[in-house]
């Protein structure tokens, strides 16, 4: 899923190592301060910046690191890691919305396009996992 082939121009080579680590503990500190996103981080994660969030941070890191181009040994699975989260197209909205605003304060227009492309293209899956399991009904018999 990454933009380019080559480690020299990838996506991750023009934001830098730096810029994303920045990137991704600004953007989630205005997430955390969000009244629909942030009780559902706090709930995962706990109180930002502490609690499971360096951890956190640094698994994002290698996410991006891995779909930008860059070097990184992340393996996850994105799906099922925000698998039961209860939440729906509502909060994926909120979020784009919160990591649009982000890219275009930190990163240079290119690579915060790039960066955002990426991430709708994530969206369905993610969003196919997070949503609230759907309640079986029960019969009488």
């Amino acid at each position: 899923m990454t933009l380019s082939l080559t480690p020299e121009t990838s996506l991750f080579a023009r934001v830098g190592e730096e810029a994303l680590r920045r990137l991704l503990w600004t953007f989630y500190a205005r997430v955390t301060q969000d009244p629909d996103l942030g009780p559902v981080f706090a709930r995962k994660i706990g109180p930002f910046p502490r609690a499971g969030w360096p951890l956190h941070i640094s698994r994002l890191e290698g996410f991006w690191r891995a779909v930008t181009g860059g070097p990184s040994a992340y393996r996850g699975q994105p799906g099922p890691a925000h698998g039961g989260l209860g939440i729906g197209p509502a909060h994926f909205d909120r979020w784009l919305t919160l990591w649009e605003e982000t890219l275009s304060e930190q990163l240079g227009p290119a690579e915060a396009t790039a960066m955002l492309t990426l991430a709708r293209r994530m969206r369905p899956n993610l969003e196919r996992f997070a949503q609230p399991f759907p309640e079986v009904p029960v019969h009488d018999h």
